[in-house]
């Protein structure tokens, strides 16, 4: 199906040439992702069930887990849309692991999104987040710490393998702040305290933050170690209650 999906996205971008570039890319994202819903199975199960899942996995490929990402994302094991009910079975994975989705999605779709996982957790399966931590950027904006955001600038521009980002030049640490929150779909901007009352609302408990490859549940230590995404991410585990 996922192959399908992607030609039935390439035509549909070529048979609305006369839209500016963005827009064709929104409609055929949502044509694709009605028609995925429409033809959605739940993933087998058994005793052979990938015992945690990878959620918004992109190109981070898990061996162990079921790796899930939207409908026509090359190589995952399972396509779906996060902004809508997951088509997987209640209490069915021991983890959910989770890094750098939730930034993408809404307050509300968020919001949803946790309460998925919370069904489809086992009691006392746990839950890890990770996403970029906009308290890092707002207590060095607000310290007026040049020397962090220079090497901000290092990491995220200078030092990156996307050529279009490495000539970029952080101007002002402002735009460091716009970066993260406008920039590459990001829809939602988080904290430790925000996602804690997000996570708690939905019905998490034992809410706790954590740091790169820490954690309770070893499984689940799989970050990914590159310094772009260390240098500003925020690590949370949430446990389903038994």
């Amino acid at each position: 199906m996922r192959l399908v999906l992607r030609v039935i996205s390439f035509a549909i971008g070529k048979l609305l040439f006369f839209l500016p570039g963005p827009s064709r890319g929104t409609v055929a994202f949502e044509i694709v992702s009605r028609l995925g819903r429409l033809l959605q199975r739940p993933p087998p199960g058994g005793p052979d069930a990938p015992r945690y899942l990878n959620l918004g996995c992109g190109d981070q490929i898990l061996a162990g887990f079921l790796n899930l990402d939207f409908f026509t994302t090359p190589k995952i094991d399972y396509g779906a849309d996060l902004r809508y009910p997951l088509a997987l079975e209640s209490n069915a994975f021991d983890g959910v692991f989770s890094e750098h989705t939730v930034e993408h999605l809404t307050y509300a779709e968020s919001d949803a999104l946790l309460r998925e996982c919370h069904r489809i957790l086992k009691p006392g399966g746990l839950l890890r987040i990770v996403v970029p931590d906009l308290a890092l950027f707002i207590r060095h904006y607000s310290a007026g710490d040049q020397q962090w955001f220079a090497a901000w600038e290092r990491v995220m521009f200078s030092g990156s393998t996307d050529p279009a980002r490495a000539r970029r030049v952080l101007s002002t640490p402002l735009e460091a702040i716009s970066f993260v929150t406008q920039e590459y779909g990001h829809l939602s901007a988080w904290d430790f305290e925000t996602l804690a009352v997000y996570a708690g609302r939905c019905g998490f408990s034992e809410i706790t933050r954590q740091a790169f490859r820490q954690g309770a549940q070893p499984a689940l230590l799989v970050d990914l170690d590159a310094e772009d995404r260390k240098f500003v991410s925020l690590y949370l585990e949430a446990r389903k209650g038994a």
